[in-house]
């Protein structure tokens, strides 16, 4: 890539991370995108529900078109604000940089950039799927950046990349009664405590295809007014498997284990869902052309966290891949992360060599 298109990455990629917007709020961050492309190339530009995509056309009768997916929303911070924790500015950055890069160039098929909101909630995916019933598109590709892994290596794999998930909020609903008559009531104290008991037992393994997780993210029961017993709790927790399979039938045991425990002690019971992501489950044939073309290399293990590019792979077959910021680089989604400038160029080219390689 030339230094001066480089140079003009960089600096995009500094006006997203400070312009930074939380997932279905990316009112400027879009505007931005568009307004660079559209002052940059002449490619075509097309609003979708959960983003946009910008179109470079060739002749019927070339190599399958191609897309490639790039996300952009930021982390909610604990002071209320929004931050590029994540590096969704540099993706986005790079995929414009692949747009720079095709300005006037002839490669051979029809190549389509799909700019994306929403991925840390695991909605901005599914929105995104209109892109294939409005364009005939023969694979897709997207790459996400990954700290604690040599710089600038490609890495993916055949099947599982990254695991699905979903939280789950578990309410249970008693009934209130004195601190000095406790027995007057229903607590739901001993239906969360044995619940929290069981869990590592509803996912231990051998019971699965692959890899599976419940992770106690917090716990809510009663409140601090010492006069009177619990009458209520909530339990929320992220469910995490290999395959879907995998967490559906997790999902399933821990439910019916919630209701039978709120059953037996006279309480009331209802859940609900959030933040659900399909597992990222690469087509062999496309994860072994980024290893062949991106020289890349093959991950033994899947991705424990969650992506929403799998709603993608059950449209059109594709693969997702990382490429490596740094062994010694602080890890997504803490306070000292920041996209590497750097890692813009490698970035690029990995997406180059796929669209132009054979």
């Amino acid at each position: 890539m030339e230094q001066a298109m480089l140079n003009k990455v960089i600096a995009l990629r500094a006006q997203l991370h400070a312009c930074a917007e939380v997932s279905g709020h990316e009112v400027v961050t879009k505007r931005t995108l568009m307004e660079f492309l559209r002052e940059n190339t002449t490619l075509e530009l097309y609003e979708l529900d959960g983003g946009f995509y910008a179109a470079h056309r060739e002749a019927e009768g070339a190599e399958p078109a191609i897309a490639l997916r790039a996300d952009y929303d930021a982390l909610a911070t604990p002071e209320g604000g929004a931050a590029h924790l994540c590096g969704h500015d540099g993706h986005s950055a790079a995929l414009c940089a692949v747009a720079l890069m095709l300005e006037g160039k002839r490669v051979g098929r029809s190549v389509f950039l799909l700019f994306q909101s929403a991925e840390e909630i695991g909605a901005g995916a599914e929105e995104c799927c209109a892109l294939f019933e409005r364009e005939t598109i023969g694979e897709v590709y997207g790459a996400h950046n990954l700290p604690g892994f040599p710089f600038g290596t490609v890495l993916t794999r055949a099947g599982t990349f990254a695991c699905a998930s979903r939280g789950m909020t578990i309410h249970l609903i008693g009934k209130p009664a004195h601190a000095a008559y406790p027995e007057t009531g229903i607590s739901p104290a001993g239906a969360i405590g044995q619940l929290l008991v069981d869990l590592k037992a509803l996912a231990s393994p051998g019971q699965y295809r692959g890899m599976t997780l419940c992770t106690v993210i917090g716990a809510q029961m009663g409140e601090k007014a010492f006069g009177a017993a619990a009458e209520s709790a909530e339990l929320w927790l992220t469910l995490r498997g290999e395959h879907d399979d995998d967490l559906t039938r997790l999902r399933r045991r821990v439910l019916t284990r919630a209701r039978e425990l709120a059953n037996e002690n006279g309480l009331k019971f209802a859940f609900e869902d959030q933040d659900v992501f399909p597992a990222t489950e690469n087509d062999a044939l496309c994860a072994s052309r980024i290893i062949r073309v991106c020289r890349g290399t093959i991950m033994h293990d899947p991705m424990r966290w969650s992506e929403d590019f799998g709603h993608y792979l059950h449209h059109c077959r594709g693969a997702f891949f990382g490429v490596g910021a740094g062994e010694d680089h602080p890890q997504i989604h803490t306070q000292h992360y920041e996209y590497p400038d750097t890692l813009l160029a490698p970035t690029a080219k990995a997406f180059w060599a796929l669209i132009t390689v054979k």
